[in-house]
């Protein structure tokens, strides 16, 4: 795949950070592409078993549509490119890709035990022949916008600032599927949505939501399961088949977090309460 101008990086999240360095590169390029790595380089070299992704391969893809790029070549994290120096590396990307532009953000680092940085990559570039466009920190509230600064942002629920730092509301997506129809049996029957074990998930709770189906955006109450793997959404007013579509859930404000103990009863006043909240936004 020829590519002239590449932008690469990890892109987790596509925050705005990431989107000033693939808007650099449509800036020289309309046909620009972009480069990541698949699995993230986290997912492999920490505990498997941990969520560290802000967005799936699907999310990170339709994000880069979102802002122009629609060029995305996705490298395999697996020992070649784990092992590579920092000039293997960009002689096999430049094989893949035939750039002559590189445009890469201020804290890129690539090769063998992160050793290839901005400053490398400038000497590779220069003797190359390759441009290089190496794009400043994005920051706000006082501190850089960073991928792992989001990911405990989400764990901990802040996430207004969360969207701050994204540009964007944090969603999660993934095909509906059959419960166990606990929702219907209190009398709010809920999308059962299956979110990729590799997503980070806010804390398990209540929230203000949107979800999108289908060209639709609805409102609705969600609730992030226990063992914060999936997302249940009761959308007020709604109903439908939604098996096997794949929806989007768009996380607002936490209401509730998950409790103990809660008997049927209670149970059903604390989701009333929650759908009430939930409606009165949609009124407003």
């Amino acid at each position: 795949m020829r590519m002239d101008v590449v932008a690469i990086g990890s892109f987790d999240g596509i925050h705005l950070g990431h989107a000033a360095v693939v808007r650099a590169a449509l800036s020289l390029d309309r046909e620009a592409g972009v480069v990541c790595f698949e699995p993230l380089p986290r997912q492999v070299l920490a505990d498997p078993g941990i969520p560290l992704r802000l967005t799936t391969p699907w999310e990170r893809l339709e994000a880069l549509r979102g802002l122009g790029a629609h060029r995305v070549l996705a490298i395999p994290f697996d020992a070649r490119t784990r092992n590579s120096g920092p000039g293997e590396f960009l002689e096999h990307l430049e094989g893949l890709c035939g750039f002559r532009q590189l445009v890469v953000g201020y804290d890129f680092h690539f090769g063998r035990g992160r050793s290839g940085n901005p400053a490398v990559l400038t000497g590779w570039c220069r003797g190359a022949g390759v441009g290089l466009t190496v794009v400043p920190e994005a920051a706000v509230s006082g501190g850089a916008v960073k991928s792992e600064r989001i990911r405990e942002l989400v764990r901990s629920a802040s996430l207004s600032e969360v969207s701050a730092l994204l540009g964007r509301s944090y969603s999660a997506s993934g095909p509906v599927s059959r419960g166990r129809g606990a929702g219907r049996s209190l009398g709010f029957p809920t999308l059962n949505v299956r979110v990729p074990r590799a997503k980070i998930l806010p804390p398990s709770g209540s929230y203000r939501a949107t979800v999108l189906m289908e060209g639709r955006s609805m409102k609705a109450a969600a609730f992030v399961l226990r063992d914060g793997r999936g997302v249940e959404a009761h959308i007020p007013g709604w109903q439908g088949d939604a098996y096997g579509s794949v929806v989007e859930v768009v996380f607002g404000e936490l209401l509730r977090r998950a409790e103990d103990g809660l008997d049927r009863e209670s149970l059903i006043g604390r989701i009333r309460g929650d759908v009430e909240r939930v409606m009165e936004v949609t009124e407003e």
